[in-house]
């Protein structure tokens, strides 16, 4: 459930980067659940985004190319590809 909740909210900031444009200088937010609670920040440098728990440490990579999004663990394994291969 922690990864599915992860996901989604990594999938909406990455939502966020492509219909505004990725920014050019490394960018920390600080992500809540419905609740007001905190759940990690989504560090975004480049075409490159992290998402990090409370605790510091980083659950997901996601790396922006055009018309496609690859998400993965922090040690390389690559969990999705969203868009055209």
């Amino acid at each position: 459930m922690k990864d599915l909740l992860g996901a989604c909210l990594l999938g909406a900031v990455l939502g966020a980067m492509l219909a505004y444009g990725v920014p050019s200088n490394a960018q920390t937010i600080p992500m809540t659940n419905a609740q007001g609670y905190n759940v990690g920040t989504v560090q975004i440098n480049g075409n490159t985004a992290q998402f990090v728990n409370p605790m510091g440490v980083t659950t997901q990579v996601a790396t922006l190319y055009p018309g496609q999004v690859i998400i993965q663990t922090p040690s390389g394994v690559t969990t999705a590809i969203i868009g055209n291969t």
